[in-house]
């Protein structure tokens, strides 16, 4: 496993963002350098595999051993600097490697989250605000920020607190959860509820879709104390690659028709279009129809309609129909 220590993603701090952030930095890793170039960059790659991925066995593709010991071709630009290096990875290449080792890709765009982190400790109990600085609370953001997993933390301020009790979190009442997040406006809901377990910690966790306010994932994880959130970061970010990752691998010549209303001018037009474009599952994008506000696509895929229809009912900017198969309106 990558120290945590060693490796900082340029990314800036991803606790900002109200819809889905665009990573755009997803392919360029910063490091601390220890004087072996070639070691830097490989240890920069796996990092990066794994956030692509979300899963530490990608290492250990024949195809990604191979592609590391031959690692310049998927380098597109590297710097030196005051004892750090940074490595631009190429997009295009990096994909075609995991298309060829059937590894699924988890893009750019990524569903923003936020965590309510309660903690137990010497019988006390508390929800972590955004601004706390406890050590293993840090190791966690930063191993989020390495996966590039946009979590933001709530502010704890006046409002929060009325709205939700540390025990809500620890009870796992999703009622007064989904009222207190409300106000931030993301797509999915992160618990955490950390305690001691023995000689280790535990954190026992939970991710909810926020629109249809139904769970989409749980588990828990142990370790040390300094190791735990990070440890739960990645497991997060293993379960969420699995449900918006796409498998590039998986050959498919399917076509659908998609079509979107609330489509008000140009500019949401070239928005939508941009967006589509965007997905890893999406091979190419022509539109077919324009009936007033409505416009209709038909979408070449790389891999299962499914893959796609994850991506597209968790943006915060469409709404599917009701009653309408394949109708979304766009905000």
């Amino acid at each position: 496993m990558i120290k945590q220590c060693w490796l900082v993603l340029s990314l800036a701090l991803v606790f900002l963002p109200v819809e889905a952030s665009q990573q755009n930095d997803l392919y360029r890793v910063e490091a601390v350098a220890s004087g072996d170039n070639k070691q830097d960059q490989q240890q920069a790659f796996e990092l990066l595999l794994r956030r692509l991925t979300g899963d530490s066995a990608s290492y250990s593709n024949p195809l990604v051993v191979k592609a590391k010991k031959n690692i310049t071709p998927y380098i597109q630009q590297f710097s030196f600097a005051e004892q750090h290096i940074s490595v631009l990875f190429n997009e295009a290449k990096v994909n075609q490697l995991l298309t060829q080792a059937q590894l699924r890709l988890w893009g750019k765009q990524r569903p923003d989250i936020l965590l309510w982190y309660a903690s137990e400790q010497n019988f006390n109990r508390q929800l972590m605000a955004d601004s706390a600085e406890q050590s293993w609370f840090v190791h966690g953001r930063q191993q989020a920020q390495l996966l590039a997993l946009p979590i933001r933390l709530p502010v704890m301020d006046l409002s929060d607190s009325m709205a939700l009790s540390v025990n809500d979190v620890w009870g796992g009442f999703d009622g007064p959860l989904y009222t207190a997040s409300a106000r931030y406006n993301t797509p999915l809901i992160l618990s955490f509820r950390q305690y001691p377990q023995g000689q280790n910690w535990q954190i026992q966790w939970r991710l909810l879709d926020s629109a249809n306010q139904v769970q989409l994932a749980s588990g828990q994880v142990q370790a040390p104390l300094e190791e735990v959130a990070a440890a739960a970061m990645d497991a997060v970010s293993a379960s969420l690659a699995e449900r918006f990752g796409v498998a590039l691998g998986e050959s498919t010549d399917e076509a659908i028709v998609l079509s979107f209303a609330n489509i008000t001018g140009m500019n949401k037009y070239v928005d939508l279009e941009r967006f589509l474009n965007q997905q890893p599952s999406v091979a190419s994008v022509t539109l077919e129809q324009v009936n007033h506000d409505t416009f209709t696509f038909r979408v070449q895929l790389l891999s299962p309609w499914q893959d796609l229809k994850s991506s597209l009912d968790i943006s915060p900017r469409l709404q599917a129909d009701d009653i309408r198969d394949k109708l979304y309106y766009f905000q």
